[in-house]
């Protein structure tokens, strides 16, 4: 990753700012360039790493009709001490209702002052909601793709060339890395999109913050970059912001392992958030984006472990956690382990990432041959019924620790540069993950890695530091542990 960070190390890219905003611009297009770069030299799979946003659709119309009525007559339109941004992808039907949870957790632990403005994911309406105080951003999404389309000039355009081509040009200088003149030609238009619409979608967030008056900012992947814009827009009005951890964080993640330049500049640490919530102690080893760094633990881990359904006797089932990316690549390795396995009495399981898995479900069914997909929404369903679950890089093997049986990394060039330090154990072929399966030992993991890895009391640990940013929950608090069943 040190590597490859080489191609932002240099201050000229810190020139390149909306003019309107003042917001940096490689930022929004940063995780894009170095996944392009990423998948070229570490997955078989050839990636343009290319943003596409999903067809305005009528279900799309649809979705942004109800979202205008919904924000219009709601009654949670007054000001909130918390304003969690959320993203629809992380939905779950949960007894009939929609439940987030990533942020739901947070938003009932204090649910008086919270408010929740979620993104669409794939412009679905999902309703009715456990968590009744949200409101939509889909209608504001769906004008910011827009107005990205129509508004974009030459100007805009020259200003995008101009900062791609001294990234690529790093590159080639830096990695021997080129991604040829088509790839060029995308993210130059993508930038040039994101460029002409960041003035309104600048506006859009002063607005939204504006009207809320938060004195707390939540947010979920802040550190990715689409949402420095709003995460200026907040720091700017003195608003604490906090990111809270979502997936996976280690020393080859590119959202959270930047170069010594933007670590050092005040215009990249604008729209980032000021805080990382982690997971627990170890996740706040794995990466040196500045921020500061603190320990809250995972509240859906928890309620879902007060919750789960153990799977009485010995557990049958190989659970594979595809990546997102190269799915044919999981199914291959599914197939060859249905076979490695056989003799053991073990089920080959195959579960889509949750960005795949409609269009896996399209293209292949409930499974493939001998080997069962999983599209169980609740992940921990899934790992209550593993005797072992495996996968290169997936965030699913750290929440398999203390619910399987065994956890397994599948030592491939790509999970070596995810992870080089974690406390699995590593299997290199099939038929050496068989013989581990064979033994008691491999796989289990220690009471002390379990801790570092999953810190408790996170509902103590949330509520100490809403009090630090002088936040203050009434009587009235809604039990989070009643809403995630």
């Amino acid at each position: 990753m040190r590597d490859i960070l080489a191609i932002e190390d240099d201050a000229s890219l810190l020139d390149f700012r909306s003019g309107e905003a003042g917001v940096l611009l490689w930022p929004l297009i940063r995780i894009v360039v170095i996944r392009m770069v990423m998948s070229d030299l570490l997955y078989g799979t050839l990636l343009d790493g290319i943003e596409t946003s999903p067809p305005l659709t009528r279900t799309a119309f649809s979705t942004m009709i109800r979202s205008i009525l919904h924000n219009a007559l709601s009654r949670d339109r007054q000001a909130a001490d918390v304003c969690v941004m959320s993203s629809a992808v992380a939905n779950q039907l949960v007894d009939g209702q929609w439940y987030n949870r990533l942020t739901d957790p947070f938003a009932f632990v204090c649910q008086e002052s919270t408010l929740t403005v979620e993104e669409a994911f794939e412009w679905r309406w999902q309703s009715p909601r456990q968590n009744t105080r949200v409101r939509f951003f889909a209608p504001r999404q769906a004008i910011g793709s827009v107005v990205g389309r129509l508004r974009v000039t030459s100007r805009h355009r020259a200003i995008a060339s101009s900062l791609i081509d001294l990234v690529l040009d790093r590159a080639r200088t830096h990695l021997e890395w080129s991604c040829g003149d088509v790839r060029r030609r995308r993210l130059v238009e993508m930038l040039s999109r994101k460029l002409a619409s960041l003035p309104a979608q600048y506006r859009a967030y002063e607005r939204m913050l504006d009207a809320i008056r938060p004195k707390l900012l939540l947010v979920t992947a802040g550190c990715y970059g689409p949402l420095s814009p709003l995460l200026a827009a907040a720091n700017r009005r003195g608003i604490a912001t906090a990111e809270l951890q979502h997936g996976a964080v280690s020393l080859g993640h590119d959202a959270y392992n930047v170069a010594d330049t933007m670590a050092g500049a005040q215009s990249y640490r604008e729209g980032l958030p000021a805080t990382f919530l982690a997971y627990g102690s170890w996740w706040n080893s794995q990466y040196n984006v500045p921020v500061t760094k603190r320990v809250i633990g995972n509240p859906h881990r928890e309620l879902q472990l007060a919750n789960l359904s153990r799977t009485v006797g010995r557990k049958v089932e190989l659970l594979l956690l595809s990546d997102g990316i190269e799915f044919e690549l999981y199914l291959a390795h599914a197939e060859a382990l249905t076979v490695a396995v056989a003799a053991l009495g073990l089920a080959v399981v195959l579960r889509p990432h949750p960005l795949e898995r409609t269009a896996v479900r399209r293209r292949y069914g409930s499974g493939s041959g001998a080997v069962r997909f999983d599209f169980q929404h609740d992940l921990y369903a899934s790992l209550s019924q593993a005797h072992a679950v495996i996968s290169e890089v997936s965030t699913g093997l750290f929440e398999a620790v203390g619910v399987a049986d065994k956890v397994f990394v599948w030592d491939t060039p790509k999970a070596r540069f995810a992870y080089p330090t974690h406390p699995f154990q590593r299997y290199a072929s099939v038929s050496m993950l068989a013989d581990f399966l064979r033994q008691d030992d491999p796989g289990r993991i220690s009471a002390d890695a379990l801790e570092s890895v999953w810190a408790g009391r996170w509902q103590e640990r949330y509520k100490a530091f809403l009090a630090e940013v002088d936040v203050h929950c009434g009587s009235r608090t809604a039990g989070a542990s009643t809403h995630a069943r």
